[in-house]
């Protein structure tokens, strides 16, 4: 019985699903079992049901957005999200893994965990198996990847989609999450953070970053919105997609 729901946008990233999926069959027959996987493919050139997937994954499920748009992951963390059939989702991007061995420890932790809180995991270095740390070399989580009930999730309202297209707009959500939620941090279970120099499409290479933010683009959206008479409604599911395996 599936009880929590692994939540992944792609785009663009063959060469890390791989990856994905090799270290998905070193899983737990306990965590195939009570882990689904939902990838969520961002209108990608070379679409995630194209990747070989091996023998002995949990179970899989791939939608597909019907139109390519810069920077939808947040939308795509939404349908998935949506799809999603297990009590609690872990959301988070490609170029962080979830060990066999952080799986059972992420299993052991659901029953002792709150629902009115959603929390960060720990995060390790692939190259070194050290954490991730901050300039005050304190344990750095990723600022993207919760855990969360699913209820939680849309109690928040989800990721507003207006606000797809740009780069760097998590922040938002965030702000929104805990405003509603309590904060938490499961210390004892890592994602492993990959990067380019390791696997050349760990994460999207193709699409301008903070170098192509547009001055006061973001504050544009709110002002927008709030001429509208919508400055408080949160869109989502705004994108035509397919499930695609």
């Amino acid at each position: 019985m599936t009880i929590i729901s692994l939540v992944m946008p792609y785009y663009r990233n063959p060469g890390q699903l791989s990856l994905q999926y090799a270290e998905m069959t070193r899983w737990s027959e306990k965590a195939k079992a009570q882990i689904e996987v939902v990838i969520v493919d961002d209108g990608s050139p070379e679409p995630a049901v194209d990747v070989e997937r091996p023998e002995g994954l949990p179970d899989l499920r791939i939608y597909r957005v019907l139109e390519d748009r810069p920077w939808w992951q947040h939308g795509c963390r939404n349908i998935g999200a949506h799809e999603a059939v297990g009590p609690w989702l872990l959301l988070t991007d490609i170029d962080h893994v979830l060990t066999a061995e952080a799986a059972d420890a992420l299993l052991k932790r659901l029953g002792r965990l709150d629902a009115g809180t959603a929390y960060f995991l720990h995060r390790i270095e692939a190259d070194t198996g050290l954490p991730t740390l901050n300039a005050k070399g304190k344990m750095k989580p990723h600022p993207n990847s919760f855990v969360m009930t699913r209820g939680l999730y849309w109690r928040v309202g989800g990721y507003d989609e207006d606000y797809c297209g740009q780069y760097g707009t998590d922040g938002l959500f965030k702000t929104r999450l805990f405003a509603t939620a309590k904060e938490g941090f499961l210390k004892k279970v890592p994602l492993v953070r990959y990067w380019r120099d390791i696997v050349p499409d760990a994460n999207t290479a193709t699409l301008p970053r903070k170098e192509g933010r547009k001055p006061g683009e973001r504050e544009a959206v709110a002002i927008r919105k709030a001429a509208e008479g919508r400055a408080d409604q949160i869109v989502t599911l705004s994108q035509e997609y397919e499930r695609a395996l």
